[in-house]
């Protein structure tokens, strides 16, 4: 077995890439069975593929891991092997906007001036919160990821909260329009449905691709702070951004059990970018051939889950 070549094929390969989407799409469309018209499914399917190749844009705009595919695969890869992202359409959505929020404030680095950034994104998040409340939880780690690229100030903080002023204050004046209060108070955050804690529940099966992912992060936490001196200071500084907002998901993912398939969406963006560069960044064997094994471990617990459906 060729291991170089193999692991050249998964860095880089679009052959490769598009094998994966097309079998992503053909466990979709087996799940569908007769139900062809769930456009839930059509749906996420359609949205989960974007979120993908959103990935691969944001990494080739901003260079964060030179020339490879592979945050997209494993995005794929992750949201393939379990049943319960299938239908989750508002998740969907929710990981979709979580991309253009990284995209909007990765071009801010080092840039003081950055209320439009602010605002942007306030405007995405809130916008998105009103199909899926929990968004509003990105606000810390958005805000966290303007100190960290040292773009954080009093007008960066202040554009963040006039985003959520204007679209609520958009929702009271339709409400006004329509003579019909209960819209405007329908639309702000409810505790019910923000604050859903809960021990968690996960199958065995996914106990296990967690928990090996979890494991993978604990290393990769490793790895970043003890043997990337040589990578460039702008990589270093977004993986360690996509460190603290995989530990954000993984927290909400594991203690807000009514929305872990959503969670479980979002985090795998952030992930598929940690473990993406863990192995693209090393020509030893001993690695490529753990880029194997963690492979053909998420094959073989989608294999698991497809049998089981």
């Amino acid at each position: 077995m060729n291991i170089d070549r193999i692991h050249k094929l998964f860095l880089s390969n679009r052959l490769l890439l598009s094998l994966i989407i097309v079998t992503f799409i053909a466990v979709r469309l087996y799940s569908a069975d007769s139900q062809w018209d769930d456009l839930y499914l059509w749906g996420s399917m359609i949205i989960q593929i974007g979120v993908a190749f959103s990935i691969l844009h944001l990494n080739n705009t901003f260079n964060i891991i030179h020339r490879t595919f592979l945050p997209a695969t494993y995005y794929l890869l992750f949201m393939g092997v379990n049943p319960i992202f299938y239908n989750d359409i508002k998740g969907s959505i929710a990981a979709f906007i979580i991309v253009l929020c990284y995209h909007i404030l990765f071009a801010s680095y080092q840039k003081p001036l950055s209320q439009a950034s602010a605002l942007n994104i306030s405007l995405l998040l809130v916008t998105g919160s009103l199909l899926w409340p929990p968004l509003l939880f990105f606000f810390p780690v958005i805000w966290q990821g303007f100190s960290h690229f040292q773009s954080f100030n009093v007008r960066v903080f202040f554009a963040s909260l006039t985003g959520f002023a204007i679209v609520y204050l958009f929702i009271f004046t339709l409400s006004i329009i329509l003579e019909d209060k209960t819209i405007f108070f329908s639309s702000l955050p409810q505790s019910d449905t923000l604050f859903i804690f809960l021990k968690p529940y996960l199958s065995t099966l996914e106990w296990s691709a967690w928990g090996f992912l979890l494991l993978f992060y604990l290393l990769i936490g490793i790895y970043l702070h003890t043997s990337n001196i040589s990578e460039r200071i702008w990589t270093i500084s977004v993986l360690k951004y996509f460190y603290f907002s995989s530990f954000i998901g993984f927290f909400f993912f594991l203690f807000q059990n009514g929305y872990k398939s959503s969670w479980g969406l979002i985090t795998a963006v952030p992930l598929a970018f940690l473990t993406g560069h863990f192995f693209s960044n090393s020509d030893k064997r001993g690695m490529q051939y753990l880029q194997l094994l963690f492979f053909l471990f998420f094959v073989g617990i989608g294999i698991a889950q497809f049998i089981g459906m």
